[in-house]
């Protein structure tokens, strides 16, 4: 499932071309805008965290308040460059990011509850993903497609995130479960449509 890297330039173009297709209903919870700031914080430093918050013009997001997805994008390319120096690349920042945005999911009340409830298991993991996205979001859907017992696809419609998003969140999902030997590639299948696949063995 592996491809070749592309670089900072291409992401950025991609996050750009993404925000022509933003309109005013798309609107993001609160906390999701918190949580990629703590976790921009994280990867990056408090300094970071302070140009994002003056490019979106946000001094704070309330969890429970809708914003417009647009803010996103002032956030992004702000970060995208710094990340992409101190972690060997943009695919690879976007990729932790998204593996942040999971693991911020898992704990939370109803993430924790899910890990109770399935015992961890890879399948039931992967499966709440659609429903997670409904909380914070709307717009969109996505769907999980089951391909056999250990691997399958992640389809997301009219998301804003880059592929390697989507790859960082599924596999921090498969490693929540302590599955072994996961691979997960995401690519483009529309204009805001994309298609995580996913194995382990």
């Amino acid at each position: 499932m592996g491809s070749i890297e592309q670089p900072l330039e291409f992401w950025l173009q991609d996050l750009a071309r993404r925000r022509t297709f933003v309109k005013p209903e798309h609107t993001i919870r609160g906390f999701f805008f918190n949580g990629i700031l703590e976790n921009l914080r994280t990867l990056g430093d408090e300094a970071l965290v302070a140009r994002c918050r003056e490019a979106c013009s946000q001094e704070r997001f309330l969890d429970f308040f809708s914003y417009s997805v647009e803010l996103l994008f002032p956030i992004f390319f702000t970060a995208l460059p710094t990340l992409a120096e101190r972690h060997g690349g943009a695919e690879v920042a976007l990729r932790q990011i998204g593996q942040r945005a999971s693991i911020d999911f898992l704990a939370s009340v109803a993430g924790r509850a899910l890990l109770m409830l399935n015992q961890a298991r890879p399948q039931s993991l992967i499966n709440s993903m659609p429903a997670a996205f409904r909380v914070g979001m709307s717009f969109g859907s996505s769907q999980v497609e089951w391909t056999g017992p250990r691997g399958g696809r992640l389809h997301a419609q009219c998301s804003y995130m880059p592929p390697p998003f989507h790859e960082g969140m599924v596999r921090q999902m498969l490693e929540a479960a302590r599955a072994r030997g996961i691979q997960a590639a995401a690519r483009s299948t529309g204009e805001l449509d994309i298609v995580c696949e996913f194995s382990w063995e």
